[in-house]
Formats: structure tokens, sequence, C-alpha cells
């Protein structure tokens, strides 16, 4: 029996109870022991957490470096198929390349003879185009619009040879749809002199695209040249609208410098921009010094061929955007007095600014004034024009010079007529 306390005792009744007290210890424990427990718990979760993180950044590791190398193999593989693709590409593209030089030259028919492929172009020939050392070769393009002003500058040629006339070859490139009657009109010429002019006609390889307003495909034919005369090592191009005012002699004989043609600076910002020409070797395409021979040795000729015939709609101006193109940088200069246009000092003066190239200054205002060959592509109205029709009339350059081109004309039996149609 547990003893009355005494109530004035200061310990409580219910600490003198040893049951309670056990019951108290034992729940006591068994708390520490649930929230060890919970500790236990806990920091099992949180090493269980840590393992899994560590073995999650493991396997994140093995699977970045496993897509790395998946994605080197991929690149590896897009790479090789790649090369052979653009090899592919550029076997299909060297073919077509050559079909279009073989349609051309053996037109479409293999059992020509090898002396007709040679002659294919050929409608009439005074004396076979070799490479001979004491003649001039001159080629003109023309269409049925340009007869009469190729005929001037033919004359013109003549006249101021300071050797033989014989020394003068000839080459007239005509359309397909050329009037053949009109050879005629070259062939009076040897009434007077002693020339000799071929005649071929070319074929109407370039009318397909829609590019042709105002201009004929015979503005191309000058990128076939190596094509046409396959035993030249060099001739001259030029454009009708041009007079010949001095002997040739030394600009047919002008050194290549192992450049593939020589000719005058121009500028086209299109082009520069487009096919990404350096705008120092862009060149005019009226007067031109070909080297036919380091053309074909290099092949150049297909290339041009393909370019041109692929390119057209991109071209601006048509050829001479192709043979800057497939030229370049091998292009060369000649001296300013061989087909400078004809403008004025003042205008010479402004393009000189936007011609990236060099020009002398003193060298193209001598040229303007005393040309050897005067080439009238800047000019507008052209020279042979009556400038009273026209709103602007002629620059001072080009008036100067009608007087000569009515000249020459007057050399032909021809001159009334070609007063009446020009003038």
């Amino acid at each position: 029996q547990s003893p009355i306390p005494n109530p004035q005792s200061p310990i409580p009744y219910f600490l003198l109870n040893y049951k309670f007290i056990f019951l108290f210890f034992i729940s006591l424990k068994f708390n520490l022991f649930l929230k060890m427990e919970e500790k236990e718990k806990e920091s099992s979760s949180f090493m269980q957490n840590a393992i899994k993180e560590r073995n999650h950044k493991k396997q994140m590791k093995f699977f970045y470096i496993a897509i790395t190398i998946i994605f080197f193999i991929l690149i590896t593989v897009i790479i090789i198929l790649q090369s052979k693709n653009k090899k592919l590409n550029k076997e299909l593209e060297e073919n077509e390349k050559y079909n279009i030089y073989y349609n051309i030259i053996y037109n479409n028919d293999e059992k020509i003879s090898q002396e007709k492929r040679k002659r294919l172009f050929i409608y009439k020939e005074d004396e076979i185009a070799n490479n001979t050392k004491n003649k001039i070769h001159i080629s003109y393009s023309l269409d049925n619009k340009l007869t009469y002003q190729t005929l001037v500058s033919m004359i013109s040629g003549l006249e101021n040879n300071n050797f033989d006339s014989n020394l003068i070859i000839y080459h007239l490139l005509f359309s397909y749809d050329y009037n053949t009657s009109n050879i005629d009109i070259f062939e009076s010429l040897k009434e007077n002199y002693e020339v000799k002019i071929n005649y071929y006609i070319i074929p109407p390889f370039f009318n397909n695209s829609d590019k042709w307003t105002e201009d004929t495909d015979c503005v191309y034919y000058k990128i076939i040249l190596s094509l046409i005369f396959p035993d030249l090592e060099r001739i001259i191009y030029l454009n009708g609208d041009t007079l010949i005012r001095k002997d040739i002699w030394e600009m047919y004989n002008y050194p290549f410098n192992d450049n593939y043609f020589l000719g005058h600076p121009y500028y086209s910002p299109e082009a520069v921009d487009k096919f990404k020409i350096n705008a120092i070797h862009y060149i005019n395409g009226g007067c031109l010094l070909f080297n036919l021979e380091k053309i074909r040795k290099d092949k150049k000729d297909v290339d041009l061929l393909y370019f041109t015939i692929k390119k057209n709609k991109l071209l601006k101006y048509r050829e001479q955007d192709s043979i800057n193109y497939i030229f370049h940088p091998k292009i060369g200069f000649l001296p300013l007095k061989y087909g400078m246009y004809m403008i004025t000092n003042e205008h010479l003066n402004i393009l000189s600014r936007y011609i990236r190239s060099p020009i002398n200054l003193t060298e193209g205002y001598e040229a303007i004034k005393d040309p050897s060959i005067a080439h009238f592509s800047l000019c507008w109205p052209k020279v042979w024009t009556n400038a009273t029709k026209h709103l602007f009339g002629h620059n001072e350059t080009c008036f100067r010079y009608q007087k000569e081109f009515y000249y020459y004309a007057n050399k032909t039996k021809y001159y009334s007529l070609i007063h009446s149609l020009l003038y």
C-alpha cells in the first residue's frame, strides 16, 4: 500500500508511482527509437538517391559518349556520300559538257566523215583557215541587220593595211537564218581588193533561251571560235560597229603572256557581283584577240560553251559575261588604241572611276583622238545614223567619225543604199 503523501511534499504524487515512471521511460525510449529509425530511413533514402544520381550520371555520360560517337559516324558517312555525290555530279556534268560539244561538232551524226566534221560550219571558203604566219585572221559575227556596217568595217581594214590586202583573211559567221544572197555584197570587195573571205553558217544551238529580245544569237558566236578554227593559234574578233583606221599587224601579233584573250577594260557590276569576278579583269567583248591554241589545250572551249548554254538566262551582257567568267583571271589587256570604245574625254574620266582595272588616262585620251581601231560600243545613236533624228544626238567623238564611216562606205558600190538605209 502506497504511503499517503504528505500534502506539503514538493514531489508530485505521480512521480512516486514507479509504474508510471517505468511507462514513461519506455515511452520516451520508444519515441527516441522511432526518431532514430526515421533518421536512418532518411539517411538510407539520401544514400539511395545519391547512388541513383551517381548511376544516372554514369548512364548520361555513357549516353553522351554514344551519341557523340554516332554523330561523328553519321558526319563521316555524310561526308563520304557527299564526296561521292560531288564526284558523280562532276562526272555527269563533264559528260553533259562533252555531249553538247559532240552535238555541235558532229551534228548528231556519227557517220559523217572527218573532213566534214572539220568543215561543218563552212558555207563558202576562199582559203583554208590554217595557221599561216604571214596572215591576219579577222572574224565578224552578224545577222541580216549588220550586213552593211560589217562591210564598211572590212573595207576600212583593207584600205589601211600597210602590206598587200592578201595579208588579211576575213571570216564571216552568219546566223542560221541569214539571207545568203547578201554574200554577193561582201564578194564585191574582190573587185578592187585581193582579199580572201570565208563564210560560215552557224547552227541554232543558242536559240533555246527566252533571253533574245533585240539581239540575235550571233553575238554568241565568238565563244566557239576555237571550235570553228581548229588549226588557228590566234584570231582577232571585231563587232560590226568598228572602223580599222591603221595597220593592225602589231595587234595581231601582240604577246598573250599565258592569257586566254586580250581586250579592253569594262565595267559590269552585275556580272562582278553575280559571278564573283574580279572587276580588274572584266573585259569588253567587242574587240578581242583570242588565244585559240591555249583555249583548246586547257579545254576551255567546252567549259565556255557549256556555261553559256546553261546560264544564259542569268547573263546580263550575254557572251561577254561568259568569256569573262570562264577565262578569269587569265585575261589581259590590249593597248587602248586597238579598239577603245569611242567616248569623250569627260566620259572616260567618269568611267575610269568605276572600272577597277588601271586605265592610263593619257593613253586613253590619245586612243580616243586617234585610234587604230575605233569601236562605237558606247555611242548612241550609232555613228552611221543622223543625229538630228534622235533626242540626244551624237557625242562629239561619234560625230567626228561619222564622216569617216561614210568615207569608207563611199568606196563600195552600195554607198547610196547604205546612206539611205542607215542614215
